[in-house]
């Protein structure tokens, strides 16, 4: 009786936060900002820091009990595309949830989704990403924290492509990086050192 009382307030509670979000489900933000170095533990208890700068580039999924429908149909196609060339971080929305229904969603969480999900218990992190309830929430992440892409709701074969051609730009645009530092290393010469001694600004793009 306890248990059946205890999931349907779960189910209230989540489907509260879903409401908010559904009119806003297909915008696009076009207004990057910065992602501030965070930690959440994930169903395993296991703490799961994010810092920048990264090695790779970053796909932040956030999604509360509604949305987590959508996260498959994004996470699924940027598994078979990337594999471990990019940082998938799944982020559950677990805001209002009573603290005495934590091990219970933690379990539900090891039963039914094999890879990682951060817990944002207090839902800190999701406002910080200025996420939409109800719906999945994506962002795609430079290795220096910049968000540079974000895209709402259900997945579809032109969402994915936007998402790819992001990626694909950042990953190759990492890659020139390094082959330019090693090209440098080879030579004995700093990457990090100016080309050019010009005093002229930065035009900005």
């Amino acid at each position: 009786m306890i248990l059946r009382f205890c999931l349907f307030l779960m189910l209230t509670l989540f489907s509260l936060q879903a409401v908010s979000g559904e009119e806003q489900a297909e915008r696009v933000s076009t207004h990057s900002f910065k992602v501030n170095d965070f930690v959440l533990s994930n169903q395993y208890k296991k703490n799961m820091p994010q810092s920048f700068p990264k090695e790779i580039i970053s796909i932040f999924a956030l999604a509360d009990r509604k949305g987590s429908d959508q996260l498959e149909d994004w996470i699924t196609p940027f598994y078979k595309r990337y594999g471990e060339r990019v940082d998938i971080c799944g982020v559950a929305n677990m805001k209002g949830l009573p603290k005495m229904l934590r091990p219970m969603l933690r379990g539900i969480f090891k039963k039914s989704i094999e890879y990682p999900v951060m817990m944002d218990w207090t839902g800190a992190t999701c406002e910080a990403f200025k996420y939409t309830a109800g719906v999945a929430d994506i962002f795609i992440v430079d290795r220096n924290g910049l968000v540079v892409h974000r895209i709402r709701g259900e997945a579809n074969e032109q969402k994915l492509k936007d998402c790819y051609a992001v990626i694909d730009r950042l990953i190759k645009e990492k890659d020139a990086e390094a082959a330019a530092e090693e090209n440098a290393q080879s030579q004995g010469k700093d990457p990090q050192a100016p080309e050019s001694t010009s005093d002229a600004p930065m035009q900005e793009s």
